[in-house]
């Protein structure tokens, strides 16, 4: 037995992912003139970063649309796993991004180079700091009440800009005070760094929903605690399965219930296993198989 329960409204993550696209137009424009004008590579790699959000966040776009479609006869457990397939790609494009901006480091730092208009670009960073604190805070928000995955990529990439920002004016204003270049290659390759352990974090959740690995031991624990201490008459359990699909969490298992019970009781007892669980796991699908003592 299944049930089901609808999940997010579709319409507010889909406001919420356009916003992430302007926003990061905007800003990708105002870094790239202000540090081509600048020679900052710190600013250009905030540049750099912010073209790769336009691009992830057109996919994560066009991905969750997909995603939100219901299940039909070629797709039985629904369009999820396109969101994971989304992350995956994400954070090959992030981990691209850093190797580059390793790479153009590397290239300064033999070459060597001068930064002009410190005054300019620290005014630009200033306003992208505000411009990403806004949109953090509600992709953070929508996130957390949809559960997905690609709204946690996308408040996590803002995230990173917002640190990256604060980065790049402090590597402006010790240019500036010191006169040596070396700080904004020395934070450019830190921002590198940074961006390469986060892509390998997304990497790692979306190949786990790919491959569709059971959710963690602690939520595994909790459902069988719960199926334990449910009811007198449920003896046991088995076949316990997880998994997660986009945001959906997918459990099965079955029920040993003594042979005494009729069915309806029986039925019953499943239903109500079933609505225990999913108060605690509100965006899932639960099924239940229930055999009578001693025919497990």
């Amino acid at each position: 037995m299944t049930t089901n329960r609808p999940g997010s409204d579709p319409k507010e993550k889909f406001q919420a992912m356009v916003w992430s696209i302007g926003t990061a137009s905007t800003l990708m424009l105002m870094k790239l003139i202000v540090g081509v004008l600048t020679q900052s590579l710190s600013l250009i790699a905030s540049a750099v970063d912010s073209i790769m959000d336009i691009c992830t966040s057109t996919l994560n776009l066009v991905s969750l649309r997909e995603a939100e479609k219901p299940a039909d006869h070629e797709h039985e457990y629904g369009h999820g796993k396109i969101e994971s397939l989304a992350g995956l790609l994400q954070s090959l494009f992030i981990s691209g991004s850093g190797v580059y901006l390793i790479y153009e480091a590397i290239k300064r730092f033999m070459k060597g180079y001068e930064i002009n208009h410190v005054p300019v670009a620290i005014s630009v960073m200033v306003i992208s700091i505000i411009f990403t604190l806004i949109l953090t805070q509600r992709l953070k928000r929508v996130g957390r009440k949809s559960g997905s995955l690609i709204l946690k990529t996308e408040t996590l990439h803002y995230t990173m800009d917002y640190l990256m920002n604060g980065v790049v004016i402090v590597s402006l204003l010790l240019v500036r005070f010191t006169g040596q270049t070396i700080w904004d290659l020395l934070l450019a390759l830190g921002i590198a760094c940074y961006v390469l352990k986060e892509a390998i974090g997304i990497m790692r959740t979306s190949v786990d929903e790919l491959i569709d690995r059971a959710l963690p031991i602690t939520e595994n624990r909790l459902i069988q605690e719960i199926i334990v201490g449910f009811y007198p008459d449920v003896l046991g359990y088995h076949q316990l399965r997880t998994r997660k699909i986009g945001t959906k969490k997918f459990i099965d298992f079955h029920i040993e219930i003594r042979k005494e019970q009729k069915f309806r009781h029986a039925h019953e007892i499943t239903e109500r296993l079933i609505g225990k669980i999913k108060e605690r796991f509100p965006d899932s699908d639960v099924t239940v198989h229930y055999d009578p003592e001693g025919e497990a």
